[in-house]
């Protein structure tokens, strides 16, 4: 039977749900400046961080609080500007590990920006966190309506999703050695 602890110990009963933390009074213009100074946005036009900042929200989250859950719907993607997020998955018959810290500057929450329903893991603050949240619906307008920016930023989610990808797979080859689980049927690996 799976644990119902994280790597943090605390069951998930105690994991405060802010999603993504109540939005806080910050304006576009802050919202922008903020935007300018993250690495995943290095290089982005002014045109398209302003279009950002216009669907975005300055949300603050306090420590161990849990912003998304895996299998969960959730509607927006996020930037972390300060602080930093554990991404933890739920593995069959183990309690809940942590594959990856993501920290200033980064991506969290890709999915709906990509079209997915539910989220591929949970992002839980480790410590006082502030994200700049973004509609993915929007953001994904945003793509399509300008293919040069909707380019980039496609190909950086997809480098983001690789790093996650190794991390998701060391951290497997932590926990079953050599010898990972099989695929499910219709799942390729």
């Amino acid at each position: 039977m799976a644990s119902d602890r994280c790597e943090s110990g605390h069951p998930p009963s105690e994991w405060i749900d802010h999603q993504g933390g109540p939005p806080m009074s910050a304006s576009s213009a802050q919202i922008l400046e903020m935007l300018r100074g993250l690495r995943f946005l290095s290089g982005v036009g002014d045109e398209a961080l302003k279009t950002i900042a216009s669907v975005a929200e300055l949300r603050e989250v306090p420590a161990d609080s849990v912003i998304f859950r895996e299998g969960q719907s959730n509607s927006h993607i996020y930037l972390v500007v300060s602080g930093a997020v554990a991404l933890e998955i739920r593995l069959t018959g183990r309690e809940a590990k942590r594959i990856q810290t993501v920290g200033p500057g980064e991506l969290l929450g890709w999915s709906p920006v990509l079209g997915q329903i539910s989220m591929t893991a949970t992002g839980r603050s480790v410590g006082p966190t502030r994200l700049i949240a973004v509609d993915g619906t929007q953001l994904a307008t945003l793509c399509e309506h300008d293919p040069k920016f909707g380019y980039e930023f496609m190909k950086r989610t997809a480098m983001a999703l690789a790093t996650r990808l190794s991390a998701t797979r060391l951290q497997l080859l932590d926990v079953y050695g050599q010898q990972l689980p099989a695929a499910a049927p219709g799942q390729e690996v």
